[in-house]
C-alpha cells in the first residue's frame, strides 16, 4: 500500500507543477478568474517541512557512518573525523549567529569559517587539479592518429591566443582563437547541453509514472 501512496503522490505533484509551468497564472472558468498558482506557498510550506527531518536523516547518517569509521579506526577515519569536526563547528557558528547576543563575534566566526578557510581550502584543491589535469592533457594530446592531431592543433591555437605570445607571431593567432571558440567550441558545447536535458528530462518522466525501479521499491519498503 505505501509503493501505491507514493507512486500516487508523486505522478499528482506532477501533475500540478506540469500545469502550473505551462498553463497561465489566471484562468477563466465559469466566469470566475482561477489563479492557478494560490497554492504555491502552500506547496512551499509543505516542502519545508519535509526539508527538515529529510535533513535530520542526512546528519543521522552521517554520524552513524563517519562516526563507526571514527570509533572502529577504520581506513581513513582521520578524514571522518575532520568531517564530523567541521559539521559540528559550522552547526555551532551557525546556531551562536542566529541565537547568540554577539553578533559581532558570530559574524567573525562565520567569516574566518567560509572566507578564511573554506574559499583557501577549495583554491588549494583545484591548484592540485591543475596537475592531473595537465597529466590528462598530455596523455589526450599524443598525436597518435589525424583526429588527436586535430584536436592538439586547435588547443595550441586556443592557448596561444590567450597570451601575448600568440598576438606577438601572428595577429591572425586570436582572431583564430575566437573563431574556434565561437564556430566550433561553442555548438559542441551547445549540443552537449542539449543532449543532457533532453536525458534529464526522460530521467524526470520516469521518475514521474514511478518506472524507477529504485524509487518505486524504496517507497514499498
Amino acid at each position: 500500500m505505501r509503493r501505491w501512496l507514493v507512486i500516487i503522490v508523486t505522478f499528482l505533484a506532477g501533475v500540478y507543477f506540469f500545469a502550473e509551468f505551462f498553463l497561465p497564472k489566471h484562468i477563466v472558468l465559469g466566469g470566475t478568474d482561477f489563479m492557478w498558482s494560490r497554492y504555491d506557498s502552500r506547496i512551499l510550506d509543505i516542502v519545508r517541512v519535509m526539508f527538515v527531518p529529510a535533513m535530520l536523516l542526512g546528519i543521522i547518517n552521517i554520524l552513524r557512518v563517519h562516526g563507526f569509521m571514527v570509533l572502529r579506526r577504520r581506513k581513513g577515519w582521520v578524514n571522518s573525523l575532520a568531517l564530523l569536526v567541521a559539521m559540528f563547528v559550522t552547526m555551532i557558528s551557525g546556531f551562536w549567529g542566529y541565537f547568540g547576543e554577539n553578533e559581532a563575534a558570530a559574524s567573525f566566526f562565520q567569516q574566518f569559517l567560509f572566507r578564511g578557510m573554506m574559499n583557501n581550502l577549495g583554491s588549494a584543491m583545484f591548484s592540485l587539479l591543475a596537475f592531473y589535469i595537465v597529466s590528462a592533457a598530455y596523455r589526450s594530446f599524443r598525436v597518435q592518429n589525424f583526429e588527436a592531431g586535430l584536436m592538439m592543433a586547435a588547443a595550441l591555437m586556443v592557448m596561444l591566443g590567450q597570451i601575448p605570445l600568440g598576438f606577438f607571431i601572428s595577429e591572425k593567432i586570436p582572431v583564430l582563437r575566437n573563431w574556434i571558440l565561437t564556430r566550433i567550441s561553442t555548438p559542441a558545447f551547445r549540443g552537449i547541453n542539449f543532449g543532457a536535458l533532453i536525458a534529464g528530462l526522460a530521467m524526470a518522466v520516469r521518475m514521474w509514472l514511478s518506472l524507477e525501479r529504485g524509487s518505486a521499491r524504496a517507497g514499498g519498503r
